[in-house]
């Protein structure tokens, strides 16, 4: 039986799960996130060239990259059991096109692999979705390896659709409708 994105939201919040932004105090949540964005290239491109693309300190500055408001404006999300044990994350930014429009770009998403099937990158897709709407993106944009068929299969469900491929890797768009109540705020 096939679940829709509402189930799984469903399934989610019924099995305690919840969301919420990185601590950015926290060295422990920056090691894990830093470690799972390595994990994310090693289960999608392989160990040798996932594994090899990047050292672990690199990944670590990239996440405190992301929470400097100096560099961009962006958003890690946390999504966490009903123990508290961390279980998926999602890193999310406003970026800005060379014509000068901004747009969202979702940069990763990751669920640990005993926690997959439970609605986690779901919820994840719908917070990173609404924060972009909160900040009036016209569009959301995902990049990832055209062999990540599961992930690209869900952001399609999503209504994004693919808009770039090349050198293995797909781009994936959506339009995001903004609301008069979004477009005035």
């Amino acid at each position: 039986m096939t679940t829709g994105p509402q189930q799984r939201l469903e399934k989610f919040r019924l099995s305690g799960g919840s969301i919420r932004e990185i601590d950015p105090q926290s060295e422990t949540e920056i090691d894990l996130v830093a470690s799972r964005m390595h994990q994310t290239l090693i289960d999608v491109l392989g160990e040798e060239k996932g594994g090899s693309m990047y050292t672990t300190e690199w990944l670590r500055q990239r996440v405190l990259w992301h929470l400097d408001s100096k560099n961009t404006q962006a958003k890690i999300f946390l999504t966490s059991n009903q123990n508290g044990g961390i279980t998926g994350h999602a890193i999310a930014r406003i970026e800005r096109a060379e014509d000068g429009t901004k747009f969202g770009y979702f940069s990763t998403v990751f669920v640990e692999a005993k926690s997959r099937r439970q609605g986690i990158a779901n919820a994840l897709l719908l917070q990173v979705e609404q924060w972009f709407v909160e900040n009036q993106m016209p569009k959301s944009v995902y990049n990832t390896a055209e062999t990540n068929t599961k992930l690209i299969d869900l952001f399609k469900e999503h209504g994004y659709k693919i808009t770039d491929a090349q050198s293995e890797m797909v781009q994936l768009t959506k339009e995001i409708p903004l609301t008069e109540s979004t477009s005035q705020s």
